[in-house]
């Protein structure tokens, strides 16, 4: 799990441009699509953030991408997945559903994944 006041400062610039007024940080962890560009993953009381910071070509200037702003009214299904390189690891896929589209949210850790399946399912219920 991460702490949200040591995510890089433009990441936590645009997670609170996205946050409304009454909404709270419940978790921090970070994601892995690729080995040099995490996946920093907030959950809050009302919704799942995806971002990502990236570079814009061979120049210096970076920008952060949302990859996944989902309410937990949209999320149908939530689902963890582990496979042989996951278990070997100690990480794990997760699984959003939203209207028949699916999110995934790859190489988190096992145990931040299990905690971010069980804040999503009691919050969407």
């Amino acid at each position: 799990m991460a702490d949200f006041h040591r995510l890089p400062v433009r990441i936590q610039e645009t997670t609170q441009d996205q946050l409304g007024a009454d909404e709270q940080i419940m978790l921090c962890t970070l994601g892995r699509s690729s080995l040099l560009n995490p996946d920093f993953v907030v959950i809050t009381s009302d919704r799942v953030l995806v971002l990502e910071e990236r570079q814009m070509g061979s120049m210096s200037a970076s920008y952060i991408n949302i990859r996944c702003n989902l309410s937990f009214s949209q999320i149908t299904g939530i689902k963890l997945d582990q496979s042989l390189k996951h278990r070997i690891f100690g990480q794990a896929a997760l699984e959003i559903t939203v209207n028949g589209d699916k999110h995934l949210i790859n190489n988190i850790s096992y145990r931040d994944a299990k905690r971010a399946m069980t804040l999503i399912s009691s919050c969407c219920e």
